[in-house]
């Protein structure tokens, strides 16, 4: 009997070592990027419930951290998988855009070059080269760590109704508040007011902390919780500035926020980046709209946001929504707002861009945004984007973790701000009416959002766009 326990004893401990030793080789087992080509919302959903650790999906590809076991069942399932690296350090990935999109000599600045989509790379960089790239003009998002694919949302079916109380929001937004604001972050604070000579570059910490100290003493004078959100990027610190206007009642847990970046960018960017249509037009209108709806109180809660590191690949963003996601925030929607002052006179077409991705609960979010346009007669001929929508801009940070999400633009496809990280991006270059106009949507968007149960259910028929890069 003691023979047979002995050895019933050392097969056990023989199972469990082999058992531990595969699941050490499993933990250890060399990652890789991977490019996996697909069919279908289906398939994408397929390959995410095989616990495929999905970092971006465009189109009918996606990008993956894989092993070899992994890559093989993929293959004899079907799927056509392309090897691209050995994987040391998951960190070091980055979605890139050369502009014009024959410019491949910046691509050399960084470890390796991968082609993904069109026109889209995946780079092997460090933040330093990641930043080399940026400054020659390539356009740069970080890869997450993984992507959560949108869930089903119940969404009630609503019709927009004309509210007077929203109307009252509507015109009380301000142009000269807005123009002030503006003043306020591409000036210099040692020198005279509404200079041009500020940057609000990332890695300029002490001026990046400046505007950050702006943002939040505004939010103090509104009489809101506001908080500082710090995060370190490429050995720099940085911060997002956060202000809250809780909801009251049962579904106050349930949140709407309206965003931007405030950094900005230029050919000298420690010296000077006024960036002020990109993005102090974006940065001026939260602030505006967090003046007005702070004044009301709503079911739901609303929250006001700054983010930085957004010129570096939308480091700031990132950061906000991981921590969201580990806390559980029930986040119904997004509004980004990123350079809404400039178009060309003439034509003086109004024409704006909303950028909605092909989740159809941020196209709700786009159709409510067009409806209040609509429905306020506001100066702006909104082009609702879907299947070619961009991502490069903070909305897709949040896309990346499944939270509905659009993108408020000027007309980038055919009206391009010839400003552009420059220095001359200045208030004396934007058409102000603009930012006016796009801020009465977000308030009266928001407005209505924050005082319902549910969006309006999206509409179906998406008008096609030539493929497009928005340029962060």
């Amino acid at each position: 009997m003691k023979i047979r326990l002995r050895s019933a004893w050392i097969l056990v401990l023989a199972l469990l070592f082999i058992v531990l030793s595969i699941m050490t080789i499993n933990a250890h087992a060399e990652l890789r990027l991977v490019i996996v080509s697909y069919e279908g919302w289906e398939q994408l959903q397929h390959l995410a419930s095989l616990g495929l650790r999905i970092i971006n999906y465009q189109g009918d590809i996606l990008a993956a951290l894989s092993h070899d076991q992994q890559i093989e069942q993929l293959r004899r399932a079907g799927f056509e998988v392309i090897v691209l690296d050995a994987v040391s350090d998951p960190e070091l990935y980055y979605l890139a855009y050369p502009s014009p999109a024959d410019n491949l000599a910046p691509l050399s600045s960084a470890k390796a070059a991968y082609p993904y989509g069109k026109d889209v790379y995946i780079v092997k960089a460090t933040p330093a080269q990641a930043e080399m790239l940026a400054i020659r003009g390539t356009k740069i998002v970080k890869l997450p760590d993984f992507v959560v694919l949108p869930r089903p949302r119940a969404r009630l079916q609503a019709g927009w109704v004309y509210s007077p109380a929203i109307q009252a929001m509507v015109d009380a937004v301000s142009p000269t508040l807005l123009i002030h604001h503006v003043c306020k972050l591409q000036d210099d604070d040692s020198l005279a007011y509404c200079n041009e000579l500020g940057t609000r570059y990332s890695y300029a910490t002490a001026k990046l902390n400046e505007a950050a100290q702006y943002l939040y003493n505004e939010y103090v004078v509104l009489g809101l919780s506001v908080t500082y959100g710090p995060f370190v990027y490429n050995s720099k610190p940085m911060t997002n500035v956060v202000a809250e206007l809780p909801g009251v009642g049962t579904d106050s847990k349930h949140i709407y926020i309206i965003c931007a970046h405030y950094d900005s960018r230029s050919d000298i960017p420690y010296h000077i980046a006024p960036g002020a249509d990109d993005n102090a037009s974006g940065s001026a209108a939260v602030l505006e709209a967090a003046r007005i709806l702070s004044q009301q109180q709503f079911p739901r809660t609303l929250r006001f946001i700054h983010f930085a590191g957004e010129e570096q690949g939308l480091i700031g963003s990132a950061h906000y929504v991981v921590e969201a996601f580990q806390r559980g925030d029930l986040i119904d929607g997004v509004i980004n707002l990123d350079m809404i002052g400039y178009e060309s006179v003439p034509p003086n077409d109004h024409i704006v861009e909303v950028h909605a991705g092909t989740d159809l609960a941020s196209i709700a979010l786009a159709d409510a945004l067009i409806d209040n346009i609509s429905g306020y007669s506001l100066l702006l001929v909104p082009q609702k984007i879907t299947e070619d929508a961009t991502s490069l801009s903070d909305q897709a940070s949040f896309w990346n973790y499944g939270y509905p999400a659009i993108l408020g633009i000027e007309d980038f496809h055919q009206d391009f701000n010839p400003n552009y990280h420059k220095t001359s991006d200045t208030l004396a270059h934007m058409q102000t009416q603009m930012m006016v106009e796009y801020t009465k949507a977000c308030v009266a968007t928001l407005a209505e959002l924050a005082s319902q149960p549910s969006i309006l259910t999206p509409t179906l028929t998406l008008r096609q766009f030539l493929p497009i890069v928005l340029l962060q």
